[in-house]
């Protein structure tokens, strides 16, 4: 067994040639797998299902118990727990009209499947990073695996209208507010909800807000903003004492070099490197 603990979520690799049989008490955390090779057989909420290399499937839900078996059995898991999928389930209704529960246990298709599944593949990615994965990864990558799964597996939240409260309060001051958190906090792991609780509306209305007026999305201009500080770490660095574009794109959430580059000469009109090297 391989295990990446980052706290916020956990990722697994294991393989367990053995028939296995299992029982798991209620728990508070949501257990996504997928099989690689071998089959599985799980029970949950009244629900059997088989499972076979290439499925993925829900193998455990918070607050419920499940069983199962399994054999001869190569497979991932991701672990959430449930605050990280209330937290998701927010940015949909933030005023909980509904409680989150799931009425199925599988991709609603094959294209919500493909969605998971390079999801899963970019989060085992990061993991494989190891210790080496900034905070400023690990947490938006976390809320993205908790939005995927509401995306992903029928649910009681998503295909939900939001209240038209929503719209009025997409104003300019909204969006002022917004960016001034964001300016202020850019260094520290926030996302869509910390940023709609500051601005003091929904995360949708935030949404709104700054599509109406700066012709972004609130995730976009947090990008932008650390590209900036990265772009003055970057001039202020001395190549000769070790630091590299990596590193410091990394301690400000970028993990993906091509990526990374591509932005910063769109925002800068030359390269991360050129900058660092004077």
């Amino acid at each position: 067994m391989r295990h990446f603990d980052a706290g916020v979520f956990q990722y697994r690799e294991m393989a367990l040639p053995a028939p296995v049989e299992f029982a798991k008490e209620p728990q508070g955390s949501l257990v996504v797998v997928r099989i690689v090779g071998g089959r599985a057989r799980r029970s949950l909420e009244k629900q059997d299902g088989a499972f076979v290399a290439g499925d993925s499937y829900i193998g455990h839900v918070p607050a419920r118990a499940c069983s199962g078996s399994t054999a001869d059995l190569h497979a991932s898991a991701i672990t959430l727990p449930a605050d990280l999928l209330a937290q998701a389930a927010a940015t949909i209704d933030p005023r909980r009209g509904r409680p989150l529960r799931f009425t199925g246990f599988t991709p609603a298709g094959p294209q919500h499947a493909a969605h998971w599944e390079r999801t899963r593949a970019y989060a085992r990615s990061v993991c494989e990073l190891g210790a080496e994965a900034h905070p400023l990864i690990i947490g938006p990558l976390a809320r993205l695996l908790a939005g995927v799964v509401l995306q992903v597996f029928p649910n009681t939240m998503v295909g939900h209208e939001s209240p038209l409260s929503d719209t009025r309060d997409a104003t300019s001051s909204t969006a002022a507010r917004a960016t001034a958190y964001i300016d202020a906090h850019a260094h520290t792991d926030i996302g869509l909800t910390d940023i709609a609780t500051a601005a003091k509306v929904t995360p949708r209305a935030l949404q709104y807000a700054f599509r109406r007026h700066l012709d972004t999305t609130p995730t976009a201009y947090l990008r932008r903003v650390r590209l900036g500080h990265v772009h003055a770490a970057l001039k202020a660095a001395d190549p000769l004492t070790g630091a590299t574009v990596t590193r410091i794109a990394a301690q400000w959430g970028f993990l993906h070099p091509s990526r990374f580059a591509a932005d910063y000469r769109a925002m800068y009109g030359c390269t991360p490197r050129s900058t660092l090297h004077g």
